[in-house]
C-alpha cells in the first residue's frame, strides 16, 4: 500500500466514533491520539517531502514516562488491536513496515533543522545509510551527503526493502577514510554490529551526529560506546525528535575530546 494511502486510511479512522479507544484498556490509561495538530506537531515544508514522518504523525501515539510525557507513536501489540476498525498491520502503518521502508529511526522536520545547524555549511558521510532516506532528507535541506551501505535495499533484505532514495554507494564502514573532512552520520547501527565501531574508529574527523540509543540498548556493540566514551564528549541532543514508543533513540552531536587521538 502506498504512502498516501497509509495516511488516508489513517486519516480517517481518526473521524470514526471511538477513535483512539484502546481494547485492552488499564486503569488510568489515556486513548491513543495523533502527533499531528498537537502542540509536538512539526508539519513538513511544502517544499520538501518527507513521506515516512508524513504517515508517523497520523499514527496513534501515546506518552511515555521515558521521554518526559512526550507523545510517541506507538507499535504496541494493544495498538496493533485496532485504533478503531483499522489495524495497523493490515495497511503497512506498523513500526517494521514503515522501517524497513524508510529507515529505523524517524527523522522530523526539526531534526533535519537542527542538523543542518550543527552542520554550519559541512558536509556529511553517512554510514549504514540503508535506504539512503535520511540523507534524501538533508539533501532537500541542501546538505551534501555521500552515503554507504554493503547491503541495498532488496526484497529479501528484511531490515532495508525499498529505495535507494538518494545515492547510496556500496562499501562498507571503511568508506569514511575518504570523506575525513565532513561530518560523520550514522542512524541507528545495527545491534551487535562492528560497523559503528569500525568508522569511528577510522573517522578523524571531529563532529559525529548519531541517532539510537545508548549503551546497553539495541543499536551497534559495546565497543562503539566505549570509543564514544573515552573520544568524545556530547555537545548538543536533538530536541524535537520523535522516537517510537519505548525505543529510546537519541539524535545527539558529539565533538572529539581535547587531546583525543584522530
Amino acid at each position: 500500500m502506498s504512502t498516501d494511502r497509509i495516511i488516508e486510511r489513517l486519516q480517517a479512522a481518526w473521524q470514526e466514533p471511538g477513535a483512539g479507544r484502546r481494547l485492552y484498556n488499564s486503569a488510568g490509561s489515556p486513548p491513543y491520539r495523533p502527533i499531528a495538530n498537537s502542540n509536538q506537531d512539526q508539519p513538513t515544508p511544502d517544499s520538501v517531502s518527507n513521506p515516512y514522518w508524513d504517515a508517523v504523525r497520523w499514527m496513534p501515539a501515546e506518552p511515555y514516562w521515558h521521554s518526559g510525557g512526550a507523545l510517541e507513536p506507538t507499535f504496541s501489540a494493544y495498538a496493533f488491536d485496532k485504533i478503531t476498525a483499522l489495524e495497523l498491520d493490515e495497511v503497512g502503518a506498523s513500526r517494521h513496515h514503515l522501517a524497513a521502508q524508510f529507515a529505523w529511526s524517524i527523522i522530523t522536520p526539526g531534526d533535519v533543522t537542527w542538523i543542518v545547524e550543527q552542520l554550519a555549511g559541512r558536509s556529511v558521510v553517512e554510514i549504514g545509510a540503508g535506504t539512503g532516506y535520511w540523507a534524501w532528507q538533508l539533501e532537500q535541506a541542501g546538505v551534501d551527503v555521500a552515503a554507504y551501505d554493503p547491503h541495498p535495499p532488496a526484497d529479501d533484505n528484511p531490515y532495508c526493502k525499498a529505495g535507494p532514495y538518494t545515492t547510496v554507494l556500496p562499501d562498507d564502514a571503511s568508506a569514511v577514510k575518504h570523506h575525513q573532512d565532513r561530518a560523520l552520520l550514522m542512524v541507528w547501527p545495527p545491534y551487535g554490529g562492528e560497523h559503528a565501531r569500525h568508522a569511528l574508529s577510522v573517522y578523524e574527523g571531529d563532529l559525529l551526529l548519531y541517532a539510537g540509543e545508548q549503551y546497553g540498548g539495541c543499536t551497534a556493540d559495546d565497543g562503539f560506546y566505549e570509543l564514544l566514551d573515552a573520544e568524545w564528549d556530547e555537545v548538543s541532543v536533538a530536541p524535537r525528535h520523535v522516537t517510537w514508543w519505548g525505543v529510546h533513540c537519541q539524535l545527539a552531536a558529539y565533538t572529539r575530546k581535547s587531546g583525543s587521538a584522530a
